[in-house]
């Protein structure tokens, strides 16, 4: 993909925030802590205004993956709001760390289409 970076600030911000995402998923991985939940919506709204807010094709080409980042964190957040007792069964916790991997995975194939990995 022919992507210009230089003088394009919101291309810059989109990738900055995908680095963001990248480390908040590791992060949550690592500590199990899901308050880390929180900063990835932040994360992941501001990836979405700026992918749909531009037509460049360095948003058009990645709308697969980007999807997929959108509709796993979806998938967590449904899943957390549905838990009742506050407390996560096996099950639960298992979904959660697969879509985040599916999260992790979608940011990685973003960032190897821009170059970057």
């Amino acid at each position: 993909m022919a992507t210009e970076l230089e003088g394009n600030e919101q291309l810059q911000k989109f990738i900055a925030l995908l680095s963001d995402l990248n480390h908040e998923c590791a992060e949550t991985f690592a500590t199990g802590k899901i308050e880390i939940l929180h900063k990835m919506n932040g994360t992941i709204r501001e990836m979405y205004a700026i992918q749909h807010g531009g037509k460049e094709e360095a948003y058009t080409a990645i709308e697969e993956d980007a999807q997929a980042i959108y509709k796993n964190f979806n998938a967590i957040v449904a899943m957390l709001k549905s838990n009742e007792n506050g407390t996560f069964d096996k099950a639960t916790n298992n979904a959660v760390k697969t879509f985040l991997q599916n999260i992790f995975d979608a940011d990685l194939r973003i960032l190897a289409a821009y170059g970057l990995v």
